[in-house]
């Protein structure tokens, strides 16, 4: 008996420790840069869906879908151009997704989390460090990291590939930083 009820009593701890949310509120902000000069350009994306389980100190998986659509800038012809084939082709690949892909320890606040990025249908592993901020009822996941588009085939005016394009010239790197509220 008394094993029994040190059984139950481990699940019922167990239970209370792990949790199992959904992404409710996100902040998605890209910068991308000219490849010889300090020109740079940023924008917005929104996420459609996300969700993360976690345990203790453990994230157990995460996953997030963004909303490719909602790639956006103040101008609209380059607004128009990063949703075109040159870029992201929004119409065939409206969506992007990360999705964890080995439980990550939160130490101090910060996890160093391994996910399968996929964009335009090209998927790779990402290893991203964010900041983790739970409460009883709400996780906050913050982050800044730098991707290479070319590893997407978002090839347009890459310099790697494209090696006599000068002042033309688009970076491969570009930044992405997020905010992410699951509750």
């Amino acid at each position: 008996m008394k094993t029994f009820i040190t059984i139950i009593l481990a699940c019922i701890a167990f239970t209370m420790n792990a949790q199992n949310l959904e992404l409710n509120e996100s902040t998605l902000n890209w910068t991308g840069k000219a490849a010889f000069n300090n020109y740079s350009l940023s924008g917005t994306l929104q996420t459609k869906s996300g969700n993360i389980d976690l345990d203790d100190a453990t994230i157990k998986t995460l996953s997030i879908t963004i909303n490719m659509k909602s790639l956006n800038h103040d101008n609209k012809d380059l607004k128009k151009h990063l949703r075109s084939s040159d870029f992201f082709d929004i119409k065939t690949y409206n969506t992007a997704t990360f999705t964890l892909i080995e439980p990550a320890i939160i130490t101090e606040n910060k996890a160093t989390i391994k996910g399968m990025m996929t964009i335009k249908g090209v998927s790779k592993t990402e290893t991203l460090i964010v900041n983790v901020m739970t409460s009883e009822t709400e996780t906050v996941l913050e982050f800044e990291t730098v991707l290479d588009r070319t590893d997407y085939n978002v090839n347009f005016n890459s310099p790697s590939l494209f090696k006599k394009l000068k002042e033309q010239a688009i970076a491969d790197d570009f930044t992405l930083k997020g905010r992410l509220v699951f509750n």
